[in-house]
């Protein structure tokens, strides 16, 4: 046992809450090697039990751990009660798999996955003692770099990272590696990394990029796949193992940004999937297999392949989950399939309760295959039904948003058409409400987002409308307008975002932590109003923060999206119809047959 483990055992974990968050040494974590030439801190900007849940950090921790002279160890942002008990101490962050400082290894890597966590970031850089600005990092310091969908917009943090991964990482991250062993300086490697596809070199002299492009994986049944994913002493958030089973989304939804920056489609075939979800099962114990993507019921043998695993491994207990069901009848066949029928209950999202506005935002989604399928589910003995909506949707209405209200009611009237002796029970209709953040490489990224007192007009409004018989959750708007602030923000607020850390905001993405007060702050400390830059007018011709990177979608396409959003014209699925989008200019074209 080395001294900081010693320490950390002795004196700490013994006053904290889940002390197992940090004790490393899961089944299939991976061994530390003997002086490896390049140690890489896997940083995951959230608690043990989000960030063991993310599939693309698994990913990654097998992809680096396979290069013979690369030792990538996994790190999760401390609970409050822990970063005061390091702080009590002076007691630095730490690796699961070597118990070594953070500082100590060549790089510290951070996924991006939400705005708000830009805060916990700064967090784990100060518990490791490093500088949190790029330019104030000397040669000794690690390479701070990061990825993830953030980075489709890295502007408003680019100042605290040495180097940004735009795409796909798993080719991308080997080569680095393989670039900083030939290097004899940081600068000489940010340098030679600045001529890789995907790399982003934001803050040294030498480099000048008017043009970064995303890395995409071209073939899935070559891409790496995890073979023996980490089983947890602390039960994830998703306990249950995670069978990627393809990249992209066909649909084309106007809001959506993953639908967008993970293009093309891409699926991985049938004998892949099997051979991948074997492996899965045989090297973990887990009882449960997810099967993920944006659209999993879009895959083109996602029956065959269920029920595969359904015929192969009930006798093991094993369930099959779909993370993601369309309203239509092959998904309620497939729920039939894997049982789902039988648990708690079924969520959809429609997104928009009136046809106009599915049409505006691309749904692609009648009511009338709305209606027939949630009749479907009842008459399947299903009593319990979650929707979920957008308000706050470009061209919306009063009357689109009464649309919800009155989607409700027709629902409400389908189970009560049903015989009283058939009908299943107890009936429970909830409905939630988000609030639309416009975001980057979308059809709606020109968008002013809605005030926070227009967002609460409009919940009340919605609220007073809904039948009694519904339960009606919405969300705060206070986040969604910071979370716009960031997602289509420039490089000056990152003073914001050291500004809001110095206030106390950190783990932002929790209700209980959110301090609103705090990043208002922050922002009006560099002359900003929040509210009034979250909801700004963008025009076509203006420049846009995110220009210089390219997710191989095109301008004009998603101008022509948002002109068909204002005439209520719908855009067929990419595997129906070729919508020209601009990515098979750099995959040479999209592949639909597997």
């Amino acid at each position: 046992m080395n001294n900081l483990k010693e320490y950390l055992f002795e004196n700490i974990l013994p006053n904290v809450e889940k002390p197992s968050r940090y004790i490393g040494d899961e089944f299939n974590s991976e061994v530390p090697k003997e002086n490896p030439a390049v140690r890489f801190a896997f940083c995951f900007p959230d608690i043990y039990e989000i960030g063991m849940s993310h599939l693309g950090m698994k990913i990654l921790y097998e992809v680096l751990n396979n290069e013979d002279d690369v030792m990538c160890e996994r790190v999760f942002a401390p609970n409050m009660d822990m970063v005061e008990e390091m702080r009590k101490h002076n007691f630095p962050l730490f690796t699961l798999e070597s118990f070594s400082k953070v500082s100590d290894c060549d790089f510290v890597g951070f996924t991006i996955q939400f705005e708000m966590c830009l805060t916990t970031i700064l967090l784990m850089l100060d518990l490791s003692g490093i500088p949190f600005l790029a330019k104030e990092r000397s040669e000794e310091d690690p390479l701070v770099v990061c990825g993830g969908p953030c980075t489709c917009n890295p502007e408003p943090f680019a100042d605290f990272f040495d180097l940004i991964m735009l795409g796909e990482g798993e080719e991308v991250l080997p080569h680095l590696m393989d670039l900083y062993k030939n290097s004899k300086s940081k600068n000489e490697f940010l340098i030679k990394a600045s001529n890789v596809e995907g790399v982003y070199i934001p803050n040294i002299e030498e480099v000048k990029q008017d043009y970064v492009e995303k890395s995409i994986i071209k073939n899935m049944n070559e891409v790496y796949a995890i073979k023996k994913p980490i089983v947890p002493y602390t039960p994830p958030v998703h306990d249950r193992i995670s069978l990627e089973v393809m990249r992209g989304c066909f649909r084309g939804c106007r809001f959506c940004q993953a639908g967008m920056i993970y293009r093309p489609v891409r699926q991985k075939s049938l004998p892949t999937l099997i051979e991948q979800a074997d492996a899965l099962i045989n090297n973990t114990g887990y009882e449960e297999m997810s099967l993920s993507s944006l659209s999993t019921t879009d895959h083109f043998h996602c029956m065959d392949l269920v029920k595969y695993l359904v015929n192969n491994y009930k006798d093991k207990r094993v369930n099959i989950s779909l993370p993601s069901l369309r309203m239509d009848e092959f998904s309620l066949e497939l729920s039939k399939e894997v049982g789902s029928m039988k648990k708690g209950s079924l969520t959809f999202a429609p997104e928009a309760g009136s046809q106009r506005m599915r049409n505006i935002i691309n749904k692609n989604l009648t009511e009338e295959e709305i209606l027939s399928t949630i009749k479907r589910v009842f008459e399947t003995g299903y009593s319990k039904i979650k929707l979920y909506f957008m308000i706050g949707l470009p061209y919306e209405t009063d009357e689109d948003i009464k649309g919800i209200a009155e989607l409700a009611q027709k629902i409400i009237d389908i189970y009560y058409s049903i015989d009283k002796k058939k009908r299943p029970k107890p009936f429970k209709l909830t409905v939630s409400t988000s609030c639309f953040v416009p975001k980057p490489f979308t059809a709606f990224q020109w968008f002013p987002q809605n005030t926070m007192e227009e967002f609460h007009r409009k919940q009340q409004y919605l609220k007073s409308v809904m039948p009694k018989a519904v339960t009606y959750n919405y969300h705060d708007s206070k986040l969604s307008m910071l979370e716009a602030v960031l997602a289509k923000g420039e490089r000056f607020l990152s003073k914001a975002i050291i500004k809001a850390y110095e206030n106390g905001c950190v783990f932002d993405s929790w209700f209980d932590h959110f301090n609103y007060e705090g990043w208002v702050d922050a922002i009006r400390s560099i002359g900003l109003e929040p509210q009034e830059y979250a909801s700004r007018e963008i025009g076509y011709e203006d420049e846009l923060p995110w220009d210089k990177f390219d997710y191989h979608i095109d301008k004009e396409f998603l101008i022509r999206e948002n002109e068909k959003a204002k005439r209520e014209v719908t855009t067929p699925p990419c595997h129906k119809q070729c919508s020209a989008c601009g990515i098979s200019k750099a995959y040479g074209r999209c592949e639909f047959e597997v």
